[in-house]
């Protein structure tokens, strides 16, 4: 079964000189019997258990098992060994405390994989005299019970060695007869191997005894069983007559005892002496031989429930460490959990909950375009087509209404008292139409609006207003005009005072002149626009704090976009109207900024000032002056046709008293040349030179809008870099009704920030203002804030790794009984798994509640202390689990650095706490 083959060990102190504790020793043992190992303290016997055992490490030689040799074992191969083969009983008795006495013995059992029924523990339980005591906790026993539940939990699991390592030490003579007695009717079945200091029980119990001192084997004797009763039995030396322990003298030895003392020549005392059984010098040559194919190891694995319960027994332990710890922890998990809603920063899904939270219930967009070379989205100069505005509708499900822009003016602030706008610091009042826009009556009742006096327009002059534009003219009335003609025959407009607006109905049959267009107010639409969030921005700014006029200016900002990309703001009209404005377009292109070409080369300074540029097909040639009197066929790369409002120059015009245009010489321009700084639609800057005029359209007195206004025409080449055709659109902005679903909200979200082709749709609205506001720094502290919340989790996992390191130390006795009973390093590992996964879970739900209710803090005082409208942190699926994973994944990083630690050290010393 067993044979050891030159095993040696040597024990080497930090200081001193290394002690050789076994010395080459050989030894073969039997597949049953019951074998002592004796000698004097030091003498090896210890150390020669432990290393049959795999509780200790040899440093020379080797162990065989069952015919296999244990020169390539590794640790877990010995754990794996006193698992299947093994059953070890200390002096100590080693039981667990966190389990009654049924549980330790199962313990054994469960290793192995099998199961425990209670009927085979009560079993294991009668055969060591314990019957009744399974559910009694080990510190309500004896010493002697203790000990018999010791060599239950070796029994349980039907070892083919039990090792015995002073199994008497701690008991009383009769409580020790009693485990002898034990283990000696175990030994009929199997291999009983005890380090005993006793002689006299090794005598009376042994079937073999093995002896050591200094290291090496002193003697090997065996039970010689040929030795009977009689004569034979008694030994006589010196006046002493020695007779085996337990010996009932017949009446032949009492007769040979008196005839020895009757041989003796001194009159002597004479001595009885107990002895043992009859001993004979070991054979070991009838030890058979082992076939190693038999060899089959079973690998450990604790119990989950076992690891949580030893795992939580050890909490107890150190309470305000657990709680230091946890407090600490749930701290550093809380910060993970609120940085990782900045480090998972996603734009469309803030987008969404900042819709969602702030209750905006109109949705709108424009159109952007990536510009490669410079790295950043262009909204300015991109218009929509009637298609893009289809295909996000489609996207989305939501009916969007594109609305126009003309470049004429749209102010409306010459027809209201000036003076209101001057008496705070913000207007909440608007001054200008946002654009124009068709509407009707099903879709006013699909928005939730109503008509709140007169009708809708149906006429092409005619028009509706909101009731918010009419809250202007309620604050400063609406301005009477007089016609008054002045001396040259011009008639001019002057104002008269202003008339009372109390009530929407009195707008109506008022007049606005909106680009070369007079419009009469056919109805007022209320669009339940709340004026008084904005309120606050009507009173005095004196004496504001830095967060006040921080507070102000987010609010003054939502209110400009809830207000010019809304239906607030519109000026609708029929959408014939719509169609006439869009068809009637000058063929010249606006640009979104204004271009001076100044001259170069002249006398007089003159320059060229525009927005709008064209080129040679969109002339009316019948109205250019050809400055070299040839019509041109096309525009060369450096020729320019202009329109003569265009022109600054006093060498050109003649003005009267009152400025107009008398005459004009545009000849002179013949002689000029001019340079500009152009910015493409590819987002470069460029200065061009050597600009010429070859002609000039003269509109100096084109009062009827029959000519493009301030425009200038160049060739193909350059008019292409100016405008992107994907730019080139009929609208400014689309507009529709906000979802109530989130789903749909976020459906629409999606539609708009998608990228296709370098394409995107942004939504316009106060949400997404402070939104694209902060986004790129949002972006840029995701990126910083996702180490941070690296920290908090390395943290939160060296404060429970601390704290577990202190349990492994408070459990490393246990650890060793464990190991000795057959658990692997992967078993211990489960346990303070356990531990730890108890504390991460305590972490978790605290932590979890702890962020949820700091992020709802946050948002709120971002909401209303500040007044913000986006909803920056969000603590949702993603932060739970993430935190879950993190919380178990930091319990097992914690609990792996002890625990390896622990585990590598050999079981021995574990269990000595060494």
């Amino acid at each position: 079964m067993l044979e050891i083959r030159n095993l040696t060990k040597v024990y080497k102190p930090k200081k001193g000189v290394p002690v050789t504790a076994l010395d080459g020793v050989t030894l073969k043992f039997p597949e049953k019997g019951m074998v002592f190992l004796l000698g004097k303290s030091g003498s090896g016997k210890s150390t020669l258990l432990n290393l049959i055992g795999g509780l200790d490490v040899c440093d020379g030689g080797e162990i065989i098992i069952k015919g296999k040799s244990s020169a390539d074992f590794t640790q877990s191969r010995f754990d794996s060994y006193r698992n299947t083969y093994v059953g070890f009983i200390f002096q100590e008795y080693n039981i667990l405390p966190e389990f009654n006495v049924g549980a330790n013995i199962a313990l054994a059992l469960e290793l192995q994989g099998k199961k425990a029924s209670d009927e085979l523990i009560n079993e294991i339980l009668a055969e060591v005299d314990l019957v009744g005591h399974g559910s009694r906790k080990p510190n309500e026993l004896s010493g002697g019970q203790l000990q018999r539940v010791a060599i239950a939990r070796a029994l349980v699991k039907n070892p083919e060695i039990i090792m015995a390592d002073e199994p008497t030490g701690a008991l009383d003579s009769k409580t020790g007869k009693q485990v002898f007695d034990t283990l000696k009717k175990l030994s009929r079945d199997k291999l009983v191997i005890i380090v005993s200091h006793d002689r006299e029980y090794a005598e009376y119990y042994a079937d073999r005894i093995i002896e050591l001192a200094d290291g090496k084997v002193k003697d090997d004797v065996e039970f010689d069983a040929s030795v009977g009763a009689g004569e034979a039995a008694l030994e006589y030396d010196g006046g002493t007559v020695t007779l085996p322990m337990g010996y009932h003298l017949t009446e032949a030895d009492r007769e040979a005892i008196n005839a020895y003392m009757d041989s003796l020549k001194d009159k002597a005392m004479i001595r009885f002496a107990g002895r043992g059984q009859k001993f004979r010098k070991t054979d070991e040559s009838q030890v058979p031989a082992q076939d190693p194919s038999k060899f089959k190891l079973i690998r450990s694995k604790l119990p989950m429930k076992s690891a949580f319960r030893i795992g939580a027994g050890a909490l107890g332990h150190k309470k305000f460490r657990l709680v230091l710890t946890i407090f600490l922890s749930v701290v550093a998990f809380t910060l993970f959990a609120l940085v990782d809603t900045f480090s998972a920063y996603d734009h469309i899904k803030t987008c969404t909950n900042s819709l969602v939270d702030s209750e905006i219930n109109y949705a709108s967009f424009v159109k952007s375009k990536f510009i490669d070379e410079y790295q950043y989205w262009r909204e300015y100069g991109c218009k929509l087509k009637k298609e893009d505005i289809s295909s996000i509708s489609k996207k989305s499900g939501v009916d969007f209404k594109g609305v126009y822009v003309p470049d004429e003016t749209l102010e409306i602030n010459e027809y209201v008292d000036p003076r209101i706008f001057e008496e705070n610091d913000y207007n909440i009042y608007s001054t200008s139409f946002s654009g124009f826009a068709d509407i009707t009556e099903s879709e006013l009742e699909t928005l939730g609006y109503e008509l709140s006096a007169g009708r809708l327009p149906t006429a092409e002059n005619e028009l509706a207003i909101t009731s918010y534009l009419v809250e202007i003219f309620k604050q400063g009335g609406y301005a009477m005009l007089e016609n008054i003609e002045a001396e040259d025959g011009i008639t001019d407009q002057i104002i008269t005072g202003y008339e009372k607006i109390t009530k929407d109905s009195d707008m109506l049959d008022k007049t606005f002149r909106l680009g070369n267009t007079e419009f009469i107010v056919v109805g007022v639409i209320d669009t339940k626009f709340d004026l008084s969030r904005y309120k606050t921005l009507t009173e005095s700014t004196e004496g504001d704090s830095t967060a006040d006029t921080l507070i102000n200016y987010f609010l003054f900002n939502e209110l400009n976009f809830a207000k010019s990309y809304s239906f607030h703001n519109l000026a609708f009209v029929s959408s014939d109207t719509v169609e006439a404005m869009i068809t009637s377009e000058y063929p010249t292109q606006s640009l979104s900024y204004y271009m001076c070409f100044d001259s170069q080369g002249s006398e007089v300074w003159t320059s060229l000032d525009t927005s709008r540029f064209g080129k040679y097909d969109d002339l009316d040639l019948e109205r250019v002056i050809w400055l070299d009197g040839k019509e041109h066929t096309s525009l060369g790369e450096n020729e320019l046709v202009v329109t003569a409002d265009t022109i600054y120059s006093d060498a050109i015009f003649k003005y009267d008293e009152n400025g107009n245009v008398i005459e004009s010489d545009f000849s002179q321009l013949a002689d000029c040349t001019f340079g500009g700084y152009f910015e493409f639609a590819d987002g470069s800057f460029q200065r061009l030179e050597d600009f010429r005029v070859v002609g000039v359209i003269d509109n100096t007195n084109d009062t009827k809008g029959e000519t493009s206004p301030s425009s200038v025409y160049l060739c193909d080449s350059i008019y292409s870099k100016l405008f992107d055709e994907d730019c080139v659109g009929e609208y400014e902005f689309a507009v529709g009704i906000m979802p109530e679903d989130k789903s749909e909200i976020k459906k629409l979200v999606t539609a708009c920030y998608s990228e296709a082709d370098g394409i995107r749709y942004p939504m316009k609205n106060s949400v997404t203002y402070e939104l694209d506001t902060v986004n790129k720094l949002l972006e840029e502290l995701a990126k910083v804030f996702l180490w941070i919340g690296v920290g908090f989790a390395v943290f939160a996992a060296l404060m429970l790794a601390n704290f577990i390191a202190t349990s492994v130390a408070y459990k490393k006795r246990e650890i060793g009984i464990l190991r000795a009973i057959g658990s692997r390093s992967n078993d211990v590992f489960r346990i303070f798994f356990a531990e730890s996964f108890i504390i991460a879970m305590i972490n978790f739900v605290l932590a979890a509640v702890a962020a949820f209710a700091v992020t709802s803090a946050i948002n709120s005082a971002l909401r209303t202390e500040i007044g913000l409208l986006i909803t920056i942190l969000t603590f949702g699926i993603r932060q739970l689990l993430l935190l879950l994973a993190v919380s178990v994944g930091v319990a097992a990083v914690a609990s792996y650095i002890p625990v390896k630690k622990i585990a590598s050290k050999r079981p021995i010393d574990a269990i000595r706490d060494k």
